[in-house]
């Protein structure tokens, strides 16, 4: 007869190896556990402290290149400061000497070109009233042309006006315009010399650049707007040269007379 007592005795006694290999089987996970577990301690630790470095590393970096920048600027500003003294001295010295001498003889140049220009301006305001005057007066007109006989003839004879007839005045946007109607006795050289005077009618000034100056003889404006040629010839008993007779037409200009304007 088996008790019950003894039945449960041989169970025990055989589930005892069963749970010796559990316990020795939970050890070894225990313990792998455990290594894997300062393992990864250990990593994060090495991870930390690279960290750390290379943080470290950076501040350093940053802190030099600050230093560096602080030792450019507050060098170049000290400089800049050091000097200034110096510069505000010597600027102080131009704006005295800009005010003392420079401006006065600015002011002198300026008056003296001032004065010369007002003088030219006045002559060549007088100059345009005899060129282009504003009233037709043509008597003064036949003294012009009297006046190119005795020059041309002097030089070139024989050169004499045989006839001289001024137009009435014509009106054309806003200027006088005189027809003049002339014949001449003359040489061939005497007439060119004439036309060279018509050509230098209207001329203010003379000259170019530095000696440009306000001509000393000035023509009333006129222009040459017909030629016709008669050659005398040759007399036959003396050979001598007859000369050419010569019809001119002109046109002799002037403003219109403030008393005819609208």
């Amino acid at each position: 007869m088996i008790s019950f007592k003894s039945i449960i005795g041989r169970k025990d006694k055989a589930d005892q190896p069963e749970s010796d290999a559990q316990k020795k089987k939970e050890s070894i996970f225990g313990k792998t556990l455990v290594a894997g577990q300062m393992v990864k301690a250990k990593k994060a630790k090495y991870l930390e402290e690279k960290n750390k470095k290379m943080a470290y590393a950076k501040l350093g970096g940053s802190l030099m290149v600050l230093l560096l920048y602080s030792v450019f600027f507050f060098y170049s500003n000290t400089v800049a400061y050091l000097k200034a003294p110096a510069q505000i001295a010597q600027l102080q010295e131009e704006i005295q000497e800009y005010e003392d001498v420079i401006i006065p003889d600015l002011e002198k140049t300026r008056d003296l070109h001032k004065s010369a220009y007002d003088e030219e301006h006045a002559e060549v305001l007088k100059a345009l009233d005899d060129i282009f005057p504003a009233e037709i007066d043509k008597l003064g007109m036949i003294q012009l042309f009297e006046s190119f006989a005795t020059e041309v003839a002097a030089a070139y004879p024989p050169f004499e006006f045989t006839s001289i007839s001024l137009s009435q005045p014509q009106e054309k946007d806003g200027y006088l315009v005189i027809p003049v109607s002339t014949s001449i006795y003359s040489s061939l050289a005497g007439f060119d010399r004439f036309l060279s005077l018509v050509d230098r009618s209207g001329y203010v000034y003379t000259g170019e650049g530095e000696d440009k100056t306000v001509v000393s003889k000035k023509i009333r404006l006129m222009n040459i707007s017909n030629i016709s040629i008669n050659y005398r010839g040759v007399d036959e008993k003396t050979g001598e040269n007859l000369g050419v007779d010569f019809s001119v037409k002109l046109n002799v200009y002037s403003r219109i007379p403030q008393k005819t304007r609208n």
